[in-house]
């Protein structure tokens, strides 16, 4: 009961520092729209696409294996001995030393070939300085990862709450000033004040960070050292996690930035001009889909969470409580995806309206909405996985996600425009949770009913028809945010009820049924 208290609080406490941070997030890509444009904000995009493969390279999945090291670390030794001390502390060496390694191999990569990537890759000049600047925060993002790993293992997931609040602020607050005060230069110079407040913010977070890691360790290690007879196995074992993970990684995000990348070329085989490419890619991944993924903020918590429990668990050899909990995170990821999906569909006009400031915005919200809850099952089992030991078959089913949606952007674009994108979307989507869901039923038993389904479906479709009954009769149609939002509170308040329903409906009857009378035989 204590563990699933502490797991249950920090649940709450993420989800409340990513709904925060989700929140600020949409507020101020809207804010940056605004002021570098839908073709700024395009290109923006596009630098930041080449970023995530560095990124990729920089971190090599040490947040993945910090997070398993220290778990299982931690899981193995029950006997009370504080054997575990000089595990986790010997985990926490190799994975510093690990991401330390890649973060500078990664900045010094980019660094070197950010002019030619700008040039002939991105085929815009403008982008070269931002590569410059990304590329020095490289290594600090890379050493934050590892240390983020190591808060979650703990389950001290406050540090990380806290830190990622500290980078937000820093980022926005930095960059609005920068972009407020300097304002000549033309749209490279904004984007790159964009970036150098990204970046002032990621090197300010790893201090924090930092700080808040060593205080950990005198807390709860104090007088400990890395055992050093598991520093040779651990770093076996650690190459073991990451490496084909990494390498997997690697390949995926190369092709995911080749898929954003292609996005823009498509527009224009389609007829587009470069500003209007720009612009249209803009408002998909920076109003479309930001608010697509804003209540992503409640499951992602839940989902990072779930690998040290289930790796500590599995570790312990609990295989019962291994199936519980895979048996609720799907009754639950289910009943967030298709109810928030729902709200999507009722309010996509609104939503497009008030929060992306554009028609475009909310007719891609309305696209994107049935795909919701695929996604974030897809989410939610990928970590029951990985935990599970299964972190291959995620990265390959990844990959041939990526691998799938080149083909289909490659093909469909220059036809369709960017329908296309929404088609690739919607069919990787599809195949990627469906194997997914395969692979979890094959190495673990789990009971799965259609009530999980039909229940929320059911819910969602009373809760949004009585909520524009409600506002018809009060205010036809949410132009402003606040009426929006208590818009959205009223739909989720009806769905939580509605869900609930069933089981009052059953403690009534079962309070009003009279007991069954017992007959006693007697000789």
């Amino acid at each position: 009961m204590a563990k699933f208290k502490i797991f249950l609080q920090n649940v709450l406490l993420l989800t409340a520092t990513f709904l925060l941070m989700r929140s600020v997030g949409v507020y101020f890509n809207v804010y940056l729209t605004n002021r570098l444009g839908a073709d700024g904000m395009g290109l923006f995009t596009l630098t930041g696409s080449v970023y995530g493969l560095a990124m990729t390279l920089a971190t090599s999945a040490v947040t993945l294996a910090a997070t398993r090291l220290v778990s299982e670390a931690m899981g193995e030794s029950t006997d009370g001995s504080g054997k575990e001390s000089g595990r986790i502390l010997a985990a926490m060496k190799a994975c510093i030393g690990y991401s330390l390694f890649f973060g500078t191999l990664a900045g010094g990569l980019l660094f070197l070939f950010a002019a030619p990537i700008g040039k002939v890759i991105l085929s815009d000049e403008r982008t070269i300085p931002s590569l410059w600047l990304l590329a020095l925060s490289l290594p600090f993002q890379a050493l934050t990862s590892a240390l983020s790993g190591y808060f979650t293992a703990v389950r001290r997931v406050s540090k990380n709450a806290v830190t990622q609040i500290f980078e937000q602020g820093l980022r926005i607050g930095i960059t609005v000033l920068l972009l407020t005060y300097f304002t000549s230069g033309g749209l490279e110079t904004a984007c790159l004040w964009v970036v150098a407040g990204g970046v002032a913010g990621n090197l300010f977070s790893f201090l924090y960070c930092f700080f808040l890691y060593v205080r950990d360790l005198r807390r709860y290690h104090r007088g400990r050292v890395a055992d050093p007879d598991e520093m040779a196995p651990m770093k076996k074992k650690l190459l073991g996690i990451a490496l084909p993970v990494a390498f997997s990684s690697y390949l995926r995000q190369g092709l995911v930035t080749i898929e954003h990348l292609l996005i823009p070329w498509g527009l224009k085989k389609k007829g587009d001009s470069q500003t209007e490419a720009l612009s249209t890619y803009g408002i998909m991944q920076g109003m479309a889909l930001p608010v697509v993924m804003f209540p992503y903020a409640f499951l992602s918590p839940f989902c990072n969470l779930l690998i040290p429990e289930i790796a500590e668990k599995r570790a312990a050899g609990d295989t019962l409580g291994v199936q519980r909990i895979t048996e609720r995170v799907f009754r639950f990821v289910l009943a967030m995806g298709i109810g928030t999906a729902g709200i999507f569909l009722c309010l996509s006009s609104e939503l497009g309206t008030v929060i992306g400031g554009s028609r475009e915005a909310a007719d891609y919200i309305r696209l994107l909405a049935p795909l919701v809850p695929i996604m974030y099952l897809d989410t939610a089992v990928d970590s029951i996985l990985k935990g599970f030991n299964e972190q291959l078959f995620c990265m390959r089913v990844n990959i041939l996600d990526a691998a799938l949606s080149v083909l289909v952007v490659l093909v469909l674009l220059p036809r369709v425009g960017i329908y296309g994108y929404i088609i690739e979307i919607f069919a990787c989507e599809l195949i990627n949770a469906s194997l997914s869901v395969m692979r979890l039923m094959q190495v673990m038993e789990i009971k799965l009913s259609p009530w999980m389904v039909l229940r929320p479906l059911l819910a969602i479709f009373g809760a949004t028809t009585l909520s524009r009954f409600i506002f018809a009769a009060t205010i036809p149609y949410a132009t402003d945010g606040w009426v929006l939002a208590a818009h959205v509170l009223v739909i989720a308040l009806l769905y939580m009820g509605f869900m609930a329903l069933p089981k009052a409906v059953g403690k009534v009857k079962h309070i009003f049924t009279p007991r069954q009378q017992t007959t006693v035989f007697t000789r």
